[in-house]
């Protein structure tokens, strides 16, 4: 290209420097396009295998939360008698959603997007490891986030936090940002998948230097509720109960006399009583790791037996009880008409008297990466599917009705018949103004709508679990003991769940 340069103005050195100078920086524009080009392939690549693009995010919000953030919202601070309760002594129900690999292999926008879809379906909790889920190749360093930086700048447990940390910051600050909880776990898992066998090597002085670092890095941050992943069994006395202890010293030391509440995934059929609470405060048991609840980790389908066998469990009598891992969407752990299953786990355990549910997704949690039974793109798409949508009706009725202090689960006060057993138990409820029935077949109902105090008249309605829609039986009636109730009709799939609702009219 001509540069139509004359150099009668300036001398000729100066003219010759000049020249070169416009030569230097035509070749620098020409090789624009060739640099844009391979640095949007390197993006396109970087892209295509992480699969959790901020292409499909939201932008960054300009709001940062601040320490004044985390008192405009509830989030749970301590169990009263069954139950969590708030900052303010009101019941918080836990409705999280299981997204192990958020921080580990999610830009801060995708990050961003997540959180708010989910604060839309009415989740109002978020289970994540900062590090550490490995299940297969497709997640790559366990250690590491999305832009290649690390948790550690050493050792795992054992040295000080990387730059990487920053991730689990965002998700943090939005949590916070959208009134959500944090449930923020230590992901041990199973055999090779997550992260024991170096919390062993760290050693008891390296655990309690992470576990004090944690709680300091989150102090002003009380919305969030500590969690460990553990899928295997050990106990107090092992080197990883011992190791867990030390990690909860630090945490507890950390925080000073404000302690936030613990929760933590068991075994798989055992119960959190069985292998975690009943080893306190003993001789070799657990002096600072103790969980605030009862859990129940059980794939069956009898959702409802399952539930009543922990909540009724010999001596757990004083803990609330989460379904801390039902069977996720897309697993293969349910047979027949799998959305009804799942909506049946969702009532069985908050109708009950349960406190808390970690309800999950194959495709959601490995954001993009190959999970056991599913994952790879469109992982954000699954939020408008029906078994999500579907678990946000169920949210709305719970903190419509479970949430009321007075909700305690029905022994045979309400439901007079059509209770069923195995697969096929209504699960069922009442307060001082309501009273609440999931049915998961349809069945001969009678009820007794007295178990309300107090009212006068009854309003009685059907609640459609698959659409989030109230039908009217009776706008206004009096109460009586034995009142038969017809049953609807089936819903278009073929099931024929439905939900009873006898509230003061």
């Amino acid at each position: 290209m001509s540069l139509g340069l004359s150099c009668g103005w300036i001398n000729k050195r100066n003219c010759i420097a000049l020249l070169a100078a416009f030569a230097a920086c035509s070749l620098l524009l020409s090789n624009i396009p060739t640099r844009v080009m391979n640095l949007g392939s390197r993006i396109a690549l970087r892209l295509s295998a992480v699969e959790c693009s901020p292409v499909m995010a939201a932008a960054r919000p300009d709001h940062r939360p601040s320490q004044e953030d985390a008192k405009a919202f509830s989030y749970p601070v301590q169990a009263s008698g069954r139950r969590f309760v708030d900052q303010n002594g009101n019941v918080y129900l836990l409705k999280t959603m299981s997204s192990w690999a958020l921080a580990q292999r999610c830009p801060n926008s995708a990050i961003t997007s997540a959180l708010e879809r989910l604060k839309s379906l009415g989740f109002n909790a978020v289970t994540v490891a900062p590090f550490g889920v490995h299940l297969n190749n497709t997640f790559g360093d366990r250690y590491v986030n999305d832009v290649g930086q690390k948790f550690f700048l050493g050792a795992p447990y054992a040295s000080s936090f990387g730059p990487a940390w920053a991730s689990m910051d965002w998700i943090v600050e939005e949590a916070t940002r959208l009134h959500m909880t944090v449930v923020f776990s230590m992901f041990l898992s199973f055999k090779d998948t997550g992260t024991a066998s170096e919390l062993i090597s760290a050693g008891s002085a390296g655990a309690y230097d992470y576990g004090k670092t944690l709680a300091l890095r989150y102090a002003k941050y009380r919305n969030i509720v500590w969690h460990v992943m553990g899928d295997f069994e050990w106990y107090a006395s092992d080197p990883m109960g011992r190791q867990v202890d030390a990690v909860f010293h630090g945490i507890a030391d950390g925080e000073g006399s404000n302690h936030r509440l613990q929760i933590a995934e068991q075994h798989g059929g055992l119960t959190g009583y069985q292998q975690f609470i009943v080893s306190q405060d003993g001789e070799g048991g657990y002096q600072w790791f103790k969980p605030s609840a009862n859990t129940l980790y059980n794939y069956g389908s009898n959702s409802v037996e399952l539930f009543d066998a922990v909540y009724g469990e010999a001596g757990a009598g004083k803990y609330g009880v989460i379904d801390i891992e039902p069977p996720y969407v897309n697993s293969p752990h349910y047979g027949g008409n799998k959305d009804q299953q799942y909506r049946e786990r969702n009532y069985s355990v908050f109708l009950g008297g349960g406190i808390g549910i970690n309800f999950g997704h194959e495709k959601w949690w490995p954001f993009g990466a190959a999970g056991i039974y599913d994952g790879g793109a469109g992982w954000l798409e699954i939020l408008d599917e029906a078994p999500q949508l579907q678990a946000k009706y169920a949210w709305s009725l719970i903190d419509k009705y479970v949430a009321d202090p007075s909700w305690s689960r029905d022994d045979g006060n309400f439901v007079k018949l059509g209770i069923g057993d195995g697969d096929t138990k209504a699960a069922s409820g009442y307060s001082k103004r309501a009273a609440v029935a999931y049915f998961p077949t349809g069945r001969p109902v009678t009820v007794d709508t007295t178990v309300i105090a107090g009212p006068i008249s009854v309003k009685l309605s059907w609640y459609d679990p698959t659409t989030g829609k109230y039908y009217l039986i009776s706008e206004s009636e009096a109460a009586m003991e034995t009142r038969p109730i017809p049953f609807p009709e089936a819903h278009p799939d073929g099931s024929a769940d439905w939900v009873l609702v006898v509230e003061r009219a």
